[in-house]
């Protein structure tokens, strides 16, 4: 069995030679299926990232969910602890770039207690049958996953799976949208 980071560069090379245009309509399409779910719909408080190429893009989800009235949540990462916490997503506070180049809340935009996420929107770079993920070897959202009560959802296209044995600590999404 290869280690997860030979199995994270080899798909995030194959998701880096699709071609921008077709990523995008791709991540629509993914996006227009986690619409139609009843956790999505129910669900009033999302947490999500700021998807960067080549992750499943979370624009359309973003704009659909404010639109829908739902308060959009989106992950602030700690070092050296490598601890997440989300926080409102609001016009307020501009958002931040990290040292990573990642965009965050500003510090000051206000942090929702992590039971009070109907929905989380988990991002990995491999999935495999089982819903676990590779992500992008970090450690965060494995860390706020552990005790976390919420639905979890992925999105991923076909590229994206590969069968892999998890580790003890990995926890599987609830749903794994593919396409």
């Amino acid at each position: 069995m290869a280690d997860k980071h030979l199995i994270r560069e080899k798909v995030l090379r194959n998701l880096n030679t699709i071609d921008k245009v077709e990523h995008r309509e791709r991540s629509i399409k993914l996006a227009e299926k986690l619409f139609l779910l009843p956790e999505w719909n129910q669900a009033k408080v999302i947490g999500i990232t700021l998807a960067r190429h080549p992750e499943i893009e979370t624009e359309a989800i973003i704009l659909q969910a404010k639109k829908e009235g739902k308060t959009v949540l989106i992950p602030k990462t700690f070092y050296p602890s490598r601890k997440m916490e989300f926080k409102k997503m609001d016009s307020s506070h501009p958002l931040t770039k990290t040292k990573f180049g990642i965009l965050e809340p500003h510090e000051l935009a206000e942090t929702v207690d992590k039971d009070a996420i109907d929905l989380l929107i988990v991002p990995g770079v491999v999935f495999n049958k089982a819903h676990f993920r590779i992500g992008f070897g970090g450690g965060f959202y494995d860390r706020f996953l552990a005790d976390f009560k919420g639905e979890t959802v992925s999105l991923c296209l076909y590229e994206q799976q590969i069968e892999f044995t998890p580790e003890s600590h990995d926890k599987p999404v609830s749903i794994l949208i593919e396409g």
